[in-house]
């Protein structure tokens, strides 16, 4: 009678892992598909690449920067936003989300990294109308290759609760959520998969594979 017992809960525990690899599927599919070209999804769900796609669950510090309060802004502004978020994202080593509706999404293993970035970007671009919220927390972060190399991007509900302290944010202020100043233990990997790749290894700015100006569709059948 264990026996049986001890199977089903093992055979339980399987189907409850399925499912929730299926749930962050789903979820990086519905980002690849809205943030990035037709072309990246397909390369990387319709194609080989889907093989490399990893999960790792681990405590991360986002930044969310919020260009959607204020004023209209002219255009020359917003592109030097734009090149000084890409410079201080490659000198503080964090990973660029594509930006999405007046946003940008900013992923660092350090929280001092982030707070910097976020300070400096502050400082240094202060005619768009700036939010910035800046948070730390436990973090689902998928891993995948598209055109050779290896991309990563958050999950979950840490980058939508990002931008809900940004949204509490002065225009042209700062609010850190306290947890980024907690301890440098609590930086661990909570669970990943066996083969799963270094942050460390993954391209600093996914958002320069929005810029393929490609307008082939999507055709899924079902």
């Amino acid at each position: 009678m264990s026996d049986v017992v001890s199977s089903g809960y093992v055979e339980g525990e399987m189907m409850q892992v399925i499912q929730e690899r299926a749930l962050l599927l789903e979820a990086l599919s519905d980002k690849v598909l809205h943030q990035l070209p037709p072309a990246v999804w397909k390369e990387l769900f319709l194609g080989v690449e889907r093989d490399s796609i990893r999960f790792e669950q681990r405590h991360l510090t986002l930044v969310h920067a919020d260009l959607s309060a204020g004023a209209a802004r002219p255009a020359e502004a917003l592109d030097r936003f734009h090149r000084v978020l890409q410079h201080l994202n490659s000198r503080h080593n964090g990973r660029l989300d594509p930006y999405q509706a007046g946003a940008a999404l900013v992923t660092f293993e350090n929280p001092g990294a982030a707070v910097r970035m976020a300070m400096e970007l502050q400082r240094t671009v202060d005619d768009v109308g700036l939010r910035i919220g800046v948070v730390s927390g436990i973090c689902m972060l998928a891993y995948f290759r598209v055109q050779g190399r290896l991309w990563c991007t958050p999950l979950g509900a840490q980058p939508e609760r990002a931008a809900g302290v940004a949204a509490t944010a002065a225009v042209g202020g700062i609010v850190i959520s306290p947890e980024t100043y907690g301890p440098q233990e609590r930086r661990a990997t909570l669970h990943a998969d066996s083969d799963a790749p270094d942050f460390a290894d993954s391209e600093l700015d996914l958002s320069s594979l929005a810029w393929d100006t490609g307008e082939e569709g999507i055709d899924i059948r079902c």
